[in-house]
């Protein structure tokens, strides 16, 4: 697909229902408070291909139409508006996916990520970055250090989602048990381990995957289809359960075995997407009696957990690298979407116009 001086490619959402559809439209113009950032990379995460398929969960949401799709990515600042500051042309940015409206109270007591006044959300509200181009508020911006590249860059949002969750387990010096070692629980499994989780499960259905954590840091694994596991956790921590279980699974049953898994006044985190109203078998006994510490997480706290993922990625002890599954170009978005279930780690769109000077 050819394009001219002003158009670029972009992946649109256009109806409810099933599929996208790749378009020809005008660069997008920037407001005073915006830049326009050329997108080097993006990355396909599950929540696209929810988005995609338009599941029930997204069609609940009501999400205004059309829309460019994607959250994930990296690029580079090619127009900035005039109220910008502390950003200029050919900065190397990512972007956070929400935009917070900086001044409620949610903003003001340091949780701009769940801004009930938010201004948009990227790829779902406002237009996202599975295009050439792509114009983001000025409050959603992240430098990208030196010594990240754009590839590095398109995973940080899901790098940085995994921070969240295991910030809210507390896991130095603790157990920790991991439900759903896809890419953002691997990530969540070696997170941990770097910061000082001494024992961690991790659960999933999928034989690769748990081996793969194992590469990661994750000390006992376990099949959910051959093992029940709690009794796993009961029988490697002498009946005492877990400090810390984060669930990225959304799972009816693995969420009950998480109540029955986690010891007294332990730590559930909520991540994955419950699609149907959930109900806790045991919620009394279980939950109450327990006192157990049960939360959610939704992205990232801004800017303090991107702040502890840079510092993190500064050691050089995590490679980004190895969370790139797959790389293709964007006009296979579809194919993409049909591959996501096989491949391990995020598929990476390149910038096909320019050079892959920092692949690495």
């Amino acid at each position: 697909m050819e394009r001219g001086k002003n158009i670029m490619k972009a992946w649109i959402k256009d109806k409810r229902q099933a599929g996208a559809v790749l378009t020809e439209r005008e660069i997008p113009s920037i407001k005073r408070d915006e830049v326009l950032i050329k997108v080097e990379a993006s990355a396909l995460c599950k929540s696209d291909v929810d988005v995609y398929e338009w599941t029930p969960l997204v069609e609940k949401a009501g999400y205004p139409l059309p829309f460019v799709m994607g959250h994930e990515f990296a690029g580079q600042i090619v127009a900035a508006g005039e109220d910008v500051k502390g950003f200029a042309i050919g900065d190397r940015v990512a972007g956070e996916t929400h935009i917070p409206c900086g001044y409620c109270e949610t903003c003001r007591t340091g949780n701009q990520h769940i801004c009930g006044n938010h201004m948009g959300v990227l790829g779902r509200t406002v237009d996202g970055c599975f295009a050439d181009y792509i114009a983001l508020h000025q409050k959603a911006l992240i430098r990208l250090p030196e010594n990240l590249t754009y590839e590095q860059g398109a995973i940080l949002e899901p790098f940085a989602t995994a921070m969240h969750a295991v910030s809210k387990a507390a896991p130095s010096g603790r157990t920790l048990l991991v439900a759903g070692v896809g890419t953002i629980g691997q990530m969540a499994v070696e997170i941990a381990k770097f910061l000082g989780c001494v024992k961690i499960f991790a659960v999933d259905v999928n034989d690769q995957k748990l081996e793969e954590s194992a590469a990661r840091g994750a000390d006992v694994r376990i099949n959910g289809l051959k093992e029940d596991y709690v009794e796993v956790v009961m029988r490697e921590t002498n009946g005492q359960g877990v400090d810390a279980i984060i669930d990225f699974t959304g799972n009816e049953k693995v969420i009950n075995q998480a109540v029955e898994a986690v010891k007294i006044a332990g730590t559930i985190v909520h991540v994955g997407m419950v699609e149907k109203p959930l109900t806790y078998q045991n919620f009394m006994y279980g939950v109450v009696y327990k006192e157990l510490n049960v939360t959610g997480i939704f992205g990232r706290r801004m800017y303090e957990t991107w702040t502890e993922v840079m510092n993190i990625l500064k050691t050089g002890r995590i490679d980004l690298n190895s969370y790139v599954g797959k790389r293709m170009k964007l006009e296979e978005f579809e194919k993409a979407i049909e591959l996501f279930p096989q491949v391990s780690g995020r598929i990476v769109f390149r910038d096909q116009d320019g050079e892959d000077e920092d692949r690495k």
